[in-house]
């Protein structure tokens, strides 16, 4: 499995940079993350986000209005994929507006985290630990508890 985040903004100095890396170091699958931040006005989230893509990826794209689903059943899509020969993903999270219409419609899938609204960092630690949790689901390994 090799996973791409695609994340609006930078981490920098903020403390979710750290439990990010904790499941990062967890994960026996190959994950990158490439945060996308422009100096130029310019140049839009939604053109950062496109030329970033992976044409070869399935592109997955966290949402509000999303589909929502329980950690079994997200390591049962990730594992379906893999099964079908798409064993390369791209998640993108947007910025504090979220994601373009054009990003959403490129998006093989669109998952939401939950009903309430997350900052953009702390989505991309809520994912790296559900990328996580499927990993050891996908596995048996005792981490997740039903």
């Amino acid at each position: 499995m090799r996973i791409t985040i695609l994340s609006i903004g930078k981490f920098e100095n903020s403390p979710h940079r750290l439990v990010f890396e904790d499941y990062l170091r967890r994960l026996k699958w190959k994950v990158e993350l490439k945060e996308l931040e422009s100096k130029n006005p310019k140049i839009s989230e939604e053109e950062l986000i496109l030329k970033a893509l992976n044409p070869a990826s399935k592109l997955i794209a966290c949402d509000e209005k999303g589909k929502q689903f329980s950690s079994r059943e997200f390591a049962k899509i990730i594992s379906d994929l893999a099964v079908q020969g798409d064993s390369n993903l791209t998640f993108v999270i947007g910025g504090a507006d979220g994601l373009s219409e054009k990003i959403l419609k490129k998006s093989s899938l669109k998952i939401s985290f939950g009903l309430m609204t997350l900052p953009h960092l702390m989505a991309r630690c809520v994912l790296v630990e559900q990328l996580y949790r499927a990993q050891s689901i996908i596995r048996n390994h005792p981490y997740h508890r039903d």
